[in-house]
Protein backbone atom coordinates (compact mmCIF):
# COMPACT_ATOMS: atom_id res chain seq x y z
CA UNK A 1 0.00 0.00 0.00
CA UNK A 2 1.29 3.47 -0.86
CA UNK A 3 1.84 6.17 1.73
CA UNK A 4 -0.10 9.40 1.27
CA UNK A 5 0.11 12.94 2.61
CA UNK A 6 -2.90 15.27 2.45
CA UNK A 7 -2.26 19.02 2.69
CA UNK A 8 -4.77 21.89 2.66
CA UNK A 9 -3.05 25.18 1.99
CA UNK A 10 -3.06 28.37 0.01
CA UNK A 11 -0.62 28.38 -2.86
CA UNK A 12 1.99 31.09 -2.39
CA UNK A 13 5.17 31.96 -4.20
CA UNK A 14 7.08 30.23 -1.39
CA UNK A 15 5.75 26.82 -2.43
CA UNK A 16 5.69 27.38 -6.19
CA UNK A 17 8.81 25.37 -6.94
CA UNK A 18 6.89 23.41 -9.59
CA UNK A 19 6.22 25.56 -12.69
CA UNK A 20 2.98 23.70 -13.50
CA UNK A 21 1.47 25.04 -10.23
CA UNK A 22 1.92 28.74 -11.08
CA UNK A 23 -1.70 28.96 -12.30
CA UNK A 24 -2.82 28.11 -8.74
CA UNK A 25 -1.09 31.09 -7.09
CA UNK A 26 -3.33 32.69 -4.47
CA UNK A 27 -5.93 29.90 -4.57
CA UNK A 28 -6.86 27.52 -1.76
CA UNK A 29 -6.08 23.99 -2.82
CA UNK A 30 -5.94 20.49 -1.44
CA UNK A 31 -2.83 18.56 -2.41
CA UNK A 32 -2.56 14.81 -2.06
CA UNK A 33 0.93 13.39 -2.43
CA UNK A 34 1.20 9.68 -3.05
CA UNK A 35 4.34 7.65 -2.69
CA UNK A 36 4.75 5.80 -5.94
CA UNK A 37 4.83 2.04 -5.59
CA UNK A 38 7.32 0.14 -7.66
CA UNK A 39 5.82 -1.17 -10.86
CA UNK A 40 5.19 -4.92 -10.87
CA UNK A 41 7.62 -6.91 -12.94
CA UNK A 42 5.98 -8.11 -16.10
CA UNK A 43 6.83 -11.55 -17.30
CA UNK A 44 7.10 -11.83 -21.02
CA UNK A 45 6.10 -15.14 -22.52
CA UNK A 46 8.85 -17.07 -24.25
CA UNK A 47 9.10 -16.61 -28.00
CA UNK A 48 7.18 -19.24 -29.91
CA UNK A 49 8.58 -20.88 -33.00
CA UNK A 50 6.05 -21.29 -35.79
CA UNK A 51 5.44 -24.98 -36.46
CA UNK A 52 7.06 -26.14 -33.21
CA UNK A 53 4.20 -28.62 -32.56
CA UNK A 54 4.21 -30.06 -36.07
CA UNK A 55 3.83 -33.84 -35.98
CA UNK A 56 2.78 -33.96 -32.29
CA UNK A 57 -0.94 -34.31 -33.04
CA UNK A 58 -3.19 -34.97 -36.00
CA UNK A 59 -6.05 -32.74 -37.13
CA UNK A 60 -8.89 -34.92 -38.39
CA UNK A 61 -10.14 -34.39 -41.95
CA UNK A 62 -13.61 -33.42 -40.66
CA UNK A 63 -12.24 -30.81 -38.21
CA UNK A 64 -14.43 -28.02 -39.59
CA UNK A 65 -17.47 -30.18 -40.34
CA UNK A 66 -20.79 -29.12 -38.76
CA UNK A 67 -21.49 -30.53 -35.31
CA UNK A 68 -24.18 -33.17 -34.78
CA UNK A 69 -27.51 -31.61 -33.75
CA UNK A 70 -27.40 -32.89 -30.14
CA UNK A 71 -23.90 -31.50 -29.58
CA UNK A 72 -24.81 -28.18 -31.24
CA UNK A 73 -27.83 -27.82 -28.92
CA UNK A 74 -25.61 -28.58 -25.90
CA UNK A 75 -23.18 -25.80 -26.87
CA UNK A 76 -26.00 -23.35 -27.46
CA UNK A 77 -27.42 -24.02 -24.01
CA UNK A 78 -30.80 -25.35 -25.04
CA UNK A 79 -29.93 -29.02 -24.60
CA UNK A 80 -30.99 -31.29 -21.77
CA UNK A 81 -29.48 -30.62 -18.35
Amino acid sequence: MANAIRIRTQVTSDILHIPELSALAGKNVEVIILEEESAPHRLTPPARKLGALRGLFDVPDDFDAPLPEDMLHAFEGDGET
